[in-house]
């Protein structure tokens, strides 16, 4: 037993010895000319988020840069939204379709009843052919018939009502009139959403389009807008809209938020390509080229919420004409990374 400990005791002084001693070892493997670790394309790190990268490591990790380009954008407007269920609106549709074969059906049957009614009362007018008793019965018939098809017209026009009060007069013609763009809600190829605008709904007057997400973070896609919808969406006070969108990753109850453009007046700013933005510690980044010191790149935030032609648009620090890098972003941040675990020891 006492053997054991003995040898656990040893044992646990060589790793002491080893960990306290790894950064004399570090420093002996570097004047012996050995590699600690894995040779990067990145020469010198020289302070937090900024590297300096040579013209020749440049090429060898084959780094492009471009240099930002101005727009003027619209004033961007926030909204938020839900997928919605359309289960309650395709019900009502089929029995509106129902409602409708059987509105046909009456009236073929309404117009045959009165045609034999007129064809009694002639024939009991011409001589008295028909018996009294035959005309109005066929008269109470044609009646009857009228009233039946009065009555199903009325069922028809209060069901048009209530969707109309529920889902909008645009969305509900399109619905009850088959329209493709309802067709592609059917099949499952796009999604209804509700989204709200602010109080004041100036960003949503002859608005086609937005661009929204999934409120946790996703894939950005474009949505269209169909109509204004009565509905309201909890947690908003702002009117509301029905727009669609597609399908792909979209579930009944996805909270959604995006922007729209807020009218003529214009903002200024930059272009920033999409493949230049690296996500980093819940952010966007590009990597700019100093514009002193054009061997040192600096990682830089960057707004990357709304989409323009080109890419992202920015209206924060970077200014037309700055590069920045458009292909490498990423290994320059995987650059960055490795240095910080490299040096996490050193004082």
């Amino acid at each position: 037993m006492f053997l054991i400990l003995l040898l656990g005791l040893v044992a646990l002084l060589a790793a002491t010895a080893l960990y306290l001693g790894r950064d004399e070892y570090q420093e002996l493997a570097r004047r012996n000319g050995e590699e600690i670790g894995v040779q990067t394309t990145a020469d010198e790190k020289i302070g937090p988020g900024r590297l300096r990268i040579g013209e020749k490591e440049r090429a060898a990790s084959a780094l492009e840069l471009a240099a930002l380009q101005p727009v003027d954008a619209g004033l961007s407007v926030p909204v938020q939204g839900m997928v919605v269920d359309l289960r309650s609106l395709v019900d009502a549709r089929g029995r509106y379709l129902t409602q409708s074969a059987e509105i046909r059906a009456l009236r073929v049957s309404a117009a045959n009843l009165e045609t034999e009614a007129r064809r009694a009362r002639s024939l009991f007018d011409d001589d008295r052919n028909v018996s009294e008793r035959a005309v109005l019965q066929a008269e109470a018939e044609a009646r009857a018939a009228r009233e039946r098809l009065l009555a199903a017209e009325t069922v028809l026009r209060a069901m048009i009502e209530s969707l109309t009060a529920e889902w909008g007069s645009t969305l509900t013609d399109a619905a009850l009139g088959g329209s493709a763009n309802f067709k592609s809600l059917l099949e499952g190829r796009e999604v209804l959403a509700l989204v709200s605008f602010p109080q004041d709904d100036g960003a949503a007057r002859g608005q086609r389009t937005l661009l929204v997400e999934p409120a946790g973070g996703g894939v950005r896609t474009q949505a269209t807008l169909v109509g204004r919808a009565p509905l309201s969406l909890a947690g908003a006070s702002g009117p509301t809209y029905f727009c669609r969108l597609p399908a792909a990753g979209m579930r009944v109850g996805t909270r959604l938020s995006g922007h729209v453009a807020g009218g003529a007046s214009k903002q200024a700013g930059v272009v920033v390509p999409e493949s230049a933005v690296v996500w980093f510690a819940g952010r966007s980044w590009v990597y700019a080229r100093d514009e002193k010191d054009r061997d040192v790149f600096e990682r830089t935030p960057v707004d990357a919420t709304r989409l323009v032609p080109g890419g992202w648009f920015d209206a924060g620090e970077l200014e037309p004409g700055r590069e920045v890098v458009v292909t490498g972003a990423q290994l320059l941040l995987s650059e960055e990374l490795e240095y910080q675990i490299r040096n996490e020891n050193e004082d």
